[in-house]
């Protein structure tokens, strides 16, 4: 212990005099060291948002929800070279409370600039094996190749304010190795010359997933619509010791695409068809065979009627996502700016329908954590005579989502989609979304989840451009309405945002021999 602080205490000199610096930890490998970097406006690697929502319970606009784009292929070091991959720190200042800095952003992960996978395979044409690809609209396949890295923060801390933010004063820290949530640090952001850094509005209306219990119409809540969906992340409370793990990080990430864009509220067909897409990537190359017969592209499983009697159809009838939509049979859905919300049930029948029918060459097992169900699929829950599953089931592994069971199927290749819920600070449900989650990592005594999703639903191929991932530390803080008071939940970044289920989609690939 007595050598870690003191490499702190070295890497903590070196940033009090220079606004890029690196130390050396002596329990690190032989020439690692830890680089740190104060990120400054010029860069355009980090853009600031204030949110305003777009949500079946109605619009909140200019809240106190700011968001953090990180651009892993802006991020250089003092030789311009890529910085990533890498943490951001943020420390924002509020005049109304003074000089203190904010701790808004907890060691953000921002993976290189150079992403890799194992298979890069979309809409029926190989790409170059080193990177990847989302779908094409059109045959320019001139796409983004980094996806952002996005948090939410709170962007007035002790503060529930009214009205538009432009700008905020902020000290933005990257370094190589995640930074210790301590005194000694929170004190050192505040040495440094904070920067004035330009506020741009985005709307999110990322939602469409039904509680576990079975509802899927969210009500309006009484309180103000500004605490309709609970407080943003608050700021880190800063520890006065070093945690136990602060030099043994520990993380899986797969394959941060495919991350498709979707209809509205059409969250729970494409976090399936995510995922599905995932495992083909990985495991449809020779001498395996796991094969799904649709492209992954948009579309939406649109509702029909013969007289009194409605149908869904998949339109266009080759895209994954608008098959797996039609077995869902959510309400109203016209195009891809309608659609109502997705029941657990749909959810289950959307995913086993499909892959009943379409899935010979795409073997599936699944396990799931969450609901009441120790069996869900064919001839058991969410078996309502509908939809055909076959004989495709998924067996319960835990009453409640944990972050550990999660960690193991991502180890073992395993695509994983969880859907959470939010309510207002009365514990209120508000609302649900679903989205893959493609990582885990646990480092400075906390758990990390990294999920894809995309933030602004409907026909806008905003995912083109700035497709979504997403950082949440993950921990039991309180039930919704009662904060601190554990009921078994994992929240979201101590929001009253729970993770209530857990899905692991384990490929059985074909072998075959020559």
């Amino acid at each position: 212990m007595k050598a870690i602080k003191t490499s702190i205490l070295g890497l903590l000199f070196l940033l009090l005099f220079l606004p890029q610096a690196s130390a050396t930890h002596q329990h690190h490998f032989p020439g690692k060291q830890l680089s740190v970097t104060q990120l400054t406006p010029r860069t355009d690697a980090v853009v600031f948002e204030q949110v305003s929502f777009d949500l079946e319970i109605g619009k909140i606009s200019n809240s106190d929800w700011g968001q953090l784009r990180v651009k892993p292929d802006r991020l250089k070091d003092r030789l311009g070279k890529a910085a990533g991959p890498g943490y951001v720190n943020v420390f924002i200042y509020n005049r109304n409370r003074g000089e203190q800095a904010s701790w808004v952003i907890d060691n953000l992960f921002v993976p290189g600039s150079q992403v890799t996978s194992e298979s890069s395979k979309f809409s029926g044409t190989d790409w170059n094996k080193d990177k990847i690809h989302p779908y094409v609209p059109d045959s320019s396949n001139r796409l983004p190749e980094h996806p952002e890295a996005t948090a939410y923060f709170d962007l007035r801390p002790g503060i529930d304010g009214q009205g538009q933010k432009k700008f905020l004063r902020a000290t933005v820290l990257f370094s190589q190795q995640p930074l210790p949530t301590i005194v000694d640090i929170a004190q050192l952001a505040n040495r440094f010359f904070p920067l004035n850094f330009s506020v741009s509005q985005t709307v999110v209306n990322a939602e469409g997933a039904g509680h576990v219990d079975g509802r899927i119409s969210p009500v309006s809540s009484s309180v103000p619509s500004a605490l309709a969906l609970g407080r943003p992340p608050q700021p880190v409370s800063p520890d006065p010791n070093l945690p136990d793990d602060f030099l043994f990080p520990i993380q899986i990430i797969q394959a941060d695409q495919p991350n498709l864009d979707a209809g509205r509220n059409q969250c729970i067909p494409m976090a399936h068809a995510n995922a599905l897409q995932y495992l083909e990537d990985r495991y449809d190359n020779l001498p395996l065979l796991w094969r799904l017969p649709q492209l992954h592209i948009r579309g939406i499983g649109k509702v029909s009627s013969a007289g009194d009697v409605l149908f869904w159809v998949a339109e266009p009838d080759n895209s994954l996502v608008a098959n797996i939509d039609s077995y869902s049979r959510r309400d109203g859905v016209l195009d891809l700016n309608s659609g109502g919300y997705t029941s657990f049930c749909g959810l289950i029948r959307g995913i086993f329908g499909y892959l009943n029918d379409s899935g010979s060459q795409a073997v599936t097992e699944f396990r799931h954590q969450g609901s009441n169900s120790a069996l869900l699929g064919s001839g058991a829950d969410c078996d309502n005579g509908t939809v055909l599953m076959g004989d495709i089931t998924s067996t319960q592994e835990g009453a409640n989502p944990t972050w550990e069971w999660i960690f193991e199927q991502l180890s073992q290749g395993r695509a994983v989609t969880i859907l959470f819920s939010w309510y207002d600070i009365n514990g209120n449900w508000q609302g649900g979304h679903s989205v893959r989650v493609y990582g885990a990592a646990t480092f400075n005594d906390k758990k990390y989840l990294y999920t894809l999703d995309d933030a602004s639903q409907g026909d806008n191929f905003s995912n083109l451009t700035n497709p979504r991932t997403q950082q949440w530390e993950v921990a039991d803080t309180g039930q919704p309405g009662l904060d601190g008071i554990p009921d078994g939940r994992l929240n979201m970044n101590g929001m009253s945002w729970e993770i209530d289920f857990a899905l692991s989609y384990e490929a059985r690939p074909t072998l075959l021999i020559p």
